[in-house]
């Protein structure tokens, strides 16, 4: 794993479940360089909008704005950015392809395994 890669980069975390954003958090922000977080995809849409982020981390299924809709939305912005998607489908799912078709770089099954994602983390940024 390329610890001096993880170590540079600017994650926006989108993820509507209190419990789980506050372990993976702070799991990964000591480790990164900086971390914005957002609980829906309005707000990590104009998180996304409002600073500069090498990577993006989000759930699917969320209030006010799901992260399908808010990966579509930046796509249309940025269509290289690395989008790593948290999810409790497998890759049989036809939600998983269709993640594919719009532009998720990669997805980690939940509950998400911190050093799994970081290893997803690193593989996203190198493609």
């Amino acid at each position: 794993m390329n610890i001096e890669l993880i170590k540079t980069l600017r994650v926006l975390y989108v993820e509507d479940e209190i419990a789980l954003r506050d372990i993976t958090s702070s799991s990964i922000e000591s480790i990164i360089s900086k971390l914005v977080v957002a609980d829906n995809g309005k707000e990590g849409l104009e998180k996304f909008n409002d600073g500069e982020f090498d990577l993006i981390i989000t759930d699917l299924s969320m209030p006010v704005m799901d992260g399908i809709t808010m990966i579509k939305e930046i796509r249309k912005i940025n269509a290289t950015i690395p989008i790593v998607v948290t999810t409790a489908f497998g890759s049989q799912n036809e939600e998983v392809e269709k993640l594919q078709e719009i532009g998720m770089s990669a997805y980690i099954m939940k509950p998400v395994d911190v050093m799994k994602l970081l290893q997803t983390i690193v593989e996203s940024i190198a493609q």
